[in-house]
């Protein structure tokens, strides 16, 4: 017989591989097919990669002469899976920073809602800031832009027509400050439906602004900032 021919004869099929590990041939499903290599290329290999080769040494079916490859034990399967599971989890918290909303129905984000009103310096007057946010909205910090302490007073913070200011005290302006620390509080939720008013005072002092002719005029800002149902969108209550 042609020496060729006896050489193909005596190469072991597939079956005759699979069947040399009969417990990794169950493990990865090559005893149900003829086609040990496709099952090795399209299961194995996709669930797995090269992380079995990394992990366990030889490859499947790799080396036709040597002696059969070993399944891999619970132990080493539940280490390849942890590793395997820590990779995943850092990519989720990676595609977080840029999508945090990802798998949730409710989408949230910090937003900022601003009222503002211009004062004349020098010359005293009311201060009525009043407006209502685009979206469902959660303020849980508020700052107030004036130059000075004694520049304004306030009156009345009132979120959704609750005074979330308790007493009858005036409150210095100045006390929400962008420097200052320990402003945190728990406000009312607000709506489009709703409105955030802060009622005060422009006492008239000028702040160290020279009092020109005609008066200059600055502008109060009073900022509230906290998580919002993304604009336009809706969130259940």
């Amino acid at each position: 017989m042609d020496k060729t021919k006896v050489e193909e004869k005596m190469r072991p099929n597939a079956r005759q591989l699979a069947m040399r590990d009969p417990a990794a041939a169950a493990l990865f499903g090559f005893n149900s097919s003829d086609d040990f290599g496709a099952e090795f290329g399209d299961d194995a290999g996709a669930e797995f990669g090269d992380e079995l080769g990394a992990e366990f040494g030889d490859d499947y079916g790799a080396e036709f002469g040597g002696p059969p490859a070993r399944a891999p034990n619970q132990a080493q399967l539940m280490a390849l899976w942890n590793a395997r599971r820590a990779k995943y989890q850092h990519a989720r918290r990676r595609e977080m920073l840029l999508d945090p909303n990802r798998g949730s129905a409710a989408k949230i984000e910090q937003y900022v809602f601003a009222l503002s009103q211009d004062v004349l310096i020098g010359t005293a007057g009311v201060v009525n800031l009043d407006s209502s946010p685009d979206c469902t909205f959660r303020p849980q910090r508020l700052t107030i832009v004036v130059p000075t302490p004694g520049f304004m007073t306030i009156s009345d913070i009132k979120m959704a027509n609750v005074s979330v200011q308790i007493g009858p005290g005036q409150i210095d302006a100045f006390q929400f400050n962008s420097n200052g620390v320990g402003q945190r509080m728990d406000l009312p939720t607000l709506t489009p439906a709703n409105r955030a008013r802060i009622s005060g005072v422009y006492t008239g002092f000028t702040g160290g602004f020279p009092v020109t002719s005609p008066p200059f005029r600055f502008t109060v800002s009073a900022t509230f900032i906290g998580p919002a149902s993304l604009a336009g969108g809706a969130v259940a209550m």
